[in-house]
């Protein structure tokens, strides 16, 4: 009998699952992609690493998890309160879940979700039924509506308003010698951010540099068209070595991050049914990408607290 079932396994699934782990409580984890780790994946080619997703990561307050996980020596500083992981972002990912042992569903979807004598059931989109004693889940907010809409009616209506910016990451590799002697002027509404990197296993070496830029386009836009208007507009002299583009429909939520996003936070989480935790970068009091630099620590910190309070829960009722 499982005693949490995690429904999706981005970085703050990981960060749930992980300190689930080690708290021995059994656990199941369902995920609708083929891999996890969300929209955090990195792909190496000819000497770049470059991320699909998050590049780089705001300073962390609290590093002891980092040398927990190994990954202090990955560490390569990007600014004074910013750094890459020098294999890539995906070295998170991997860290965190390279220890499960908890059973894995991929490639399922959710359809719904309810209660039944007291614990949680899990409706499967191929007719298959799951059940928890307490349920996390770790969802954009579109998905959380149409999951929750029979169990917290009132949260699955607030989580409809939840709207997205389409922002893509562009990503270029090159040899400095093709690159402008700045790119100041380069940014405005269309091109948000504008990131770059030397360090040692992201670049073949230190004649070479990895670029990653914000573009704010349409979903459906081709990726290499976005590729040839990032280079035009670089001013690159000479064709980058290696590029790619990639678009994560949830990765920037539109919100000013104000007293009225956190009082719609609140508001939604008082009305889940207990046993149940809902978190993800959606659910953040504070931005989770200012930018284009990723901020972790919530989405961590929202991970290993839904955890514990599923361990609580369950002591709680084998108590009575």
């Amino acid at each position: 009998m499982r005693d949490v079932v995690v429904i999706g396994v981005g970085l703050s699934g990981l960060a749930a699952c992980y300190q689930l782990e080690k708290s021995s409580l059994r656990y199941t984890l369902i995920e609708v992609k083929r891999r996890v780790g969300g929209g955090i994946q990195s792909f190496a080619e000819r000497g770049f690493v470059m991320d699909a997703g998050a590049f780089a990561l705001h300073s962390l307050a609290d590093e002891s998890w980092l040398a927990e996980l190994g990954l202090n020596e990955q560490i390569h500083p990007l600014a004074e309160d910013a750094f890459v992981f020098r294999k890539g972002t995906e070295s998170l990912v991997r860290a965190l879940a390279n220890p499960l042992r908890g059973g894995r569903l991929m490639r399922m979807a959710v359809s719904s979700i309810g209660r039944w004598r007291g614990r949680y059931t899990i409706c499967l989109e191929n007719g298959l039924v799951y059940d928890a004693g307490a349920l996390i889940l770790a969802v954009p907010a579109r998905y959380a509506a149409r999951i929750l809409r029979n169990l917290a009616p009132e949260a699955a209506e607030r989580l409809e308003a939840f709207r997205y910016d389409s922002i893509w990451r562009v990503s270029v590799g090159g040899h400095v010698d093709a690159l402008p002697p700045s790119f100041n002027r380069k940014l405005d509404a269309t091109m948000p951010f504008l990131l770059s990197t030397d360090a040692p296993g992201r670049v073949p070496d230190n004649h070479h540099r990895l670029l990653q830029a914000g573009i704010r386009a349409a979903p459906d836009q081709a990726p290499e068209s976005l590729i040839r208007e990032t280079v035009d507009r670089l001013s690159l002299r000479f064709p980058p070595i290696v590029a790619r583009a990639d678009h994560w429909p949830e990765a920037d939520l539109r919100s000013r991050y104000d007293a009225a996003h956190g009082d719609a936070i609140g508001a939604i989480m008082a009305q889940l049914p207990a046993g149940l935790s809902l978190i993800g970068s959606d659910y953040c009091l504070r931005a989770a990408t200012v930018k284009g630099v990723a901020r972790p620590d919530e989405r961590i910190s929202m991970g290993r607290a839904a955890a514990l309070a599923a361990e609580d829960f369950l002591k709680t009722r084998r108590q009575r």
